[in-house]
């Protein structure tokens, strides 16, 4: 069965994580943004293969 309060705290996670360096919505993305930001992609998307996996 799949444990949706584990998806949820991944989905938590991701919210932080992948925050960017700067609170201004006018500074542009940094290349270590764009790069922490596909991190946290691909972690809570992993974990989300792995809960379903389980079945």
């Amino acid at each position: 069965m799949v444990d949706i309060e584990k998806l949820r705290s991944a989905i938590r996670r991701f919210e932080s994580s992948s925050a960017p360096h700067s609170w201004s919505s006018s500074s542009p993305a940094t290349i270590g943004d764009i790069n922490k930001l596909r991190a946290s992609v691909k972690s809570v998307l992993k974990e989300f293969v792995d809960e379903l996996e389980k079945e």
